[in-house]
């Protein structure tokens, strides 16, 4: 997808003990990754930059070590440390896979930024662990085979996380930092085109755990998760991704549950089993996502199903793993845009339930971790279009599951 956004990245400059150093948007020194069809001003206007211009090369520290300094598609403006300053890099697909960033006047300041030369889309993200409650988020790039890394920090250490997200901005929420006594419904955001900006969203109408999202490309949905000792919320609320503010009511599902898995296409998303309790549910329904309402039921799982992902192209829908009630390996599949139940796809590299992550670039999807029971890294990648089995594709974080939380850059399932 073309797209023509600016992202601002306010740099200071800080001695920390071992000389100055650039900190972008107060951490020390990040890695950054630009994506083509985006621009980037490095806002130098704090008066902490003053004698330190900001440039590129393709060299490490750049003409402190024999490099030049790069200027395709740079523009500057004002001097460091007054209003207005910025260098700004506008960034296409010609643009050097690996660049870095330093101070002209002092060497030892800057660090490293990757031009990707894929879309933006083609990158998922997850945050928070279990059993060792964590504020991390992973990211991965679902074109290529490789394991997440660190991608920065939520706003708490917790599990049981849900997220959606669109091509511009994630949103990660709710979640629990003490085993599911204490309830976020905290909504953070960043912005995977750029670094791990994290800042706040706004809140959910009830803290919940395991909630779990489904997005379009405008509108983030919540649906359900655990609510107080033994009660399962039927709750939906949404958010429009693109601006900042509480979530607001969107209508019920059939039953209080959690542990189901979501995806969605443009216009509709789908809700799959989970525990309703007393029981494992089969039961699949779905929304429309622009409009708001109660879900209208859409047809069965070949079993009742809990703890497993879902993900999705803008056609089709898959749902893996889980527990029914013993862990599986099996995968199935809907035509979105119809009704009815669902199909055999394939299966798993291995029967796993609580699967961590699971997400979906349009054309590829990815269900991550999980416990067989013990806990797993296992990564598995598939193509939507076609059934079959999963491949190996590498590792999340930290083993484990309980998490169900995750944010792509495409739209369609996120669980």
């Amino acid at each position: 997808m073309a797209r023509s956004t600016t992202f601002k990245l306010n740099i200071t400059v800080v001695n920390p003990g071992s000389g100055n150093k650039y900190y972008i948007d107060g951490i020390l020194q990040t890695y950054i990754t630009l994506f083509p069809g985006c621009t980037y001003e490095w806002n130098q206007d704090d008066s902490t930059n003053g004698g330190h211009p900001l440039r590129f090369s393709e060299t490490p520290d750049g003409t402190h070590n024999s490099g030049s300094e790069y200027t395709t598609g740079v523009t500057t403006s004002g001097t460091p440390g007054s209003a207005t300053a910025f260098t700004k890099i506008e960034v296409t697909t010609s643009t050097p896979y690996r660049l870095y960033y330093y101070c002209t006047q002092h060497s030892g300041m800057g660090n490293e930024v990757t031009a990707q030369q894929t879309s933006g889309n083609t990158r998922a993200y997850y945050a928070g662990a279990y059993p060792s409650y964590s504020n991390q988020i992973g990211m991965t790039d679902m074109a290529s085979s490789g394991n997440f890394f660190d991608f920065g920090d939520i706003s708490a250490s917790k599990y049981a996380v849900g997220g959606f997200g669109n091509t511009i901005k994630g949103c990660l929420f709710g979640g629990s930092p003490d085993g599911g006594s204490t309830l976020s419904n905290v909504i953070d955001q960043f912005f995977p085109l750029s670094s791990a900006q994290v800042s706040d969203f706004g809140d959910l109408t009830q803290g919940a755990n395991y909630p779990v999202g489904i997005s379009n490309d405008t509108r983030g949905v919540r649906c359900g998760g655990y609510v107080s000792p033994g009660t399962y919320t039927n709750v939906m609320d949404y958010v429009t991704i693109a601006s900042s503010s509480n979530a607001t009511d969107f209508g019920d599902m059939s039953a209080g549950k959690n542990n189901i898995a979501c995806y969605g296409s443009t216009t509709r998303g789908v809700i799959n089993g989970g525990y309703a309790s007393p029981a494992v549910i089969n039961v699949i329904e779905y929304i429309t996502i622009l409009s708001t309402g109660n879900t209208t039921d859409f047809g069965d799982l070949s079993s009742v199903r809990s703890g497993f992902a879902g993900a999705s192209s803008s056609t089709r829908g898959v749902v893996a793993g889980g527990a029914s009630p013993s862990v599986v390996n099996t995968m199935e599949y809907v035509t979105i845009a119809s009704t009815g139940n669902a199909t055999d796809f394939g299966d798993l590299t291995s029967a796993r339930g609580n699967i961590k992550c699971s997400a979906s670039n349009k054309t590829l999807a990815i269900f991550g971790g999980g416990r067989t029971p013990s806990d797993v890294s296992t990564t598995d990648r598939i193509n939507i279009a076609s059934t079959g089995n999963g491949t190996t594709y590498g590792d999340i974080l930290t083993a484990g599951g309980y998490n169900q939380s995750s944010s792509s850059t495409g739209h369609g399932g996120l669980a």
